[in-house]
Formats: C-alpha cells, structure tokens, sequence
C-alpha cells in the first residue's frame, strides 16, 4: 500500500503506521510511531545547516536500561552530526531493552502479549524519515552500544537493502546471530571493542540459552560474508601519557563490493567508547578503563561519510 504523507505526520494504512512530529520546540524534537499498537518514541537531531533537503541519517541505539541522553553523552554523535552535517535518530527500546532476535539469556520484551518486533519498528522509522525528505535513501547508517550492538548487527542482517554501512560497538555478535544472519549484501563494518571489557566479554561467554562469540570470531564472519582477502594492523598514536589502554586498528580489505571492516581493538579497555572527553573514578570503576586516542564518533562519521547503497549493489 501507498502511504500518504504530510510534514510532520505519516499514515500507512498497510502497515498500520504512524509517525507523528511530537513537539519541535528547543533542539531535537520527538518523534512517534505507533507500532504493534503501541507509540513507540524516538529523538531527531538535525542540524540547521540541512534543515531543507534529504541528508545522511545515522540511527543510533542505546544499551540496555540506558536512556537516550546517556547515548548522547557517551557517543558525542550530535558534535560530528553539526560538523559532518548529517542527522542522528535516537530511538527508543521497549523497557530500554532491545528484541534483536533469539536470545541466549532471559526472554526478549513483549508487547501485548507478542514479542517486540524492533526490526519492524526502526525499518517504519527509517521509512518515514525518507520519505518525510529528512533522510537521504542512499547514506542510512546504524551504530549502537552493548545491547544496542547487539541490535545494530540484527538490523544489518535483517535490512541490508536500507542501510550502507554500520558500527556495532563495544559487543561480539551471538551464535543465534551468526546462525540467523541473511543479508542480501556485503555491508561494511565499523567496529570497536574493549579487551578487559566484563559486560559484553571480549572472548565471548557461555549464557543458559546460547554463546555470545568473541570479537575475533564475529570479525571473521563477517570477513567471510563480504569475502576479504587483505588484512592489516596498526597501532594508533597515543595521546596521554596517563591513559592506561592502547588501540590496535586492524583492517580487512579488498573485500567485495569495497565492503571493508574495520576493528578498534581497545588493549586494556573496559565497556566503554574512546573519547577525549574526561572520566571519572566511578565510572572508570563500574565500566573498566576508557581510551583518550579517539573520539569514537568522529571515527564513525569518517568511516561512513563515502559509502552509498547504491556503490555496494554492483
């Protein structure tokens, strides 16, 4: 079915869609779809700069139990989306936990008695964004943080015909991932990993229900599945003398369709982003050591600011 749009509002009388500008007022508005018959939420921030045509669109997920302003303030997105001028959807999860497919601890969220299609939900979003003329067909990417990795890696399984290229962070991919994955194309990766990470384990852990792999183990499926043949490692320079962590960046290429990966294997890191913005002695001790070489989100929009769709459907 045709969908019928205006600014602001989006009615898919097929699927049952609806996607609502909430409020405008201040910076970033709100956005709101209805989807299995409850109103899902998410925040846009837009640069001024683009205001008025179609632009890259990254949609950013948080992780579990975490809240849209937490992302913000871990990943620094919205700086390089002023600077690089792309937008940045922030979308929210159900309980703050995302379904990203068949679990190996504990049930997925439900919603009425169903389980939560978040699948469903972020392809309706990006749907309407394009055709809201906010964000361009051809640069949709997706980044997302620990179990929001976890949903970044379904999302480019399940809607690699949407998305050009993507940043699962500070996570590995699950077995039921590895098994259940079916993507129509080769999709580049960007991915960053902490070695003493204790939440999303670097070398993978046993759970009742199923395995999250390792980070080698989810880089090398992936430099399968877009057919790699060239593989290097650098180490990137250091900046402060007091930052316990080093980042070993290794890099997989000519690879098909240019659908390169790229691996910031934090030594020493824990669950947590390069940035250069400051710690502090809690969070350093709750989520492990944070590297000051990169800001990770600058790293994300370099990574992407060249891929197009339509360049890996040859």
């Amino acid at each position: 079915m045709q969908a019928r749009f205006t600014w602001g509002i989006v009615v898919s009388a097929g699927a049952a869609l609806t996607l609502a500008l909430l409020s405008s007022a201040q910076a970033d508005p709100k956005l709101a779809i209805n989807h299995q018959g409850v109103e899902r939420l998410a925040t846009l921030h837009r640069p001024q700069a683009i205001a008025s045509v179609p632009s890259p669109l990254v949609v950013a997920l948080h992780g579990l139990g975490q809240s849209v302003e937490s992302l913000q303030e871990w990943l620094h997105l919205d700086a390089a989306s002023d600077r690089e001028k792309f937008s940045v959807v922030y979308p929210e999860a159900i309980g703050r936990k995302w379904s990203y497919g068949r679990p190996i601890d504990g049930p997925m969220p439900t919603v009425n008695g169903k389980t939560v299609d978040d699948v469903g939900y972020i392809r309706n979003l990006i749907d309407g964004l394009v055709t809201m003329k906010i964000a361009d067909p051809e640069r949709i990417y997706v980044t997302g943080m620990s179990r929001g990795g976890l949903m970044t890696f379904t999302l480019v399984c399940a809607l690699s015909n949407k998305i050009a290229a993507a940043a699962p962070l500070i996570t590995g991919m699950t077995d039921h991932q590895r098994e259940d994955c079916r993507p129509a194309r080769p999709v580049p990766l960007l991915v960053v990993a902490g070695t003493n990470d204790e939440s999303q384990w670097y070398d993978g852990y046993i759970a009742p229900q199923g395995r999250l792999l390792s980070v080698p183990e989810t880089m090398e499926y992936w430099r399968a599945r877009n057919g790699c043949t060239k593989e290097t490692a650098t180490s990137l320079p250091h900046r402060d003398v007091n930052d316990p962590t080093r980042i070993r960046m290794i890099e997989w290429t000519n690879c098909r369709n240019d659908a390169q990966l790229k691996l910031y294997r934090v030594n020493d890191g824990g669950h947590r982003l390069p940035t250069f913005s400051p710690s502090n002695e809690q969070t350093d001790k709750t989520f492990g050591a944070v590297n000051h070489d990169v800001e990770t989100a600058d790293e994300i929009a370099g990574f992407v600011k060249t891929v197009k769709i339509s360049s890996l459907r040859r």
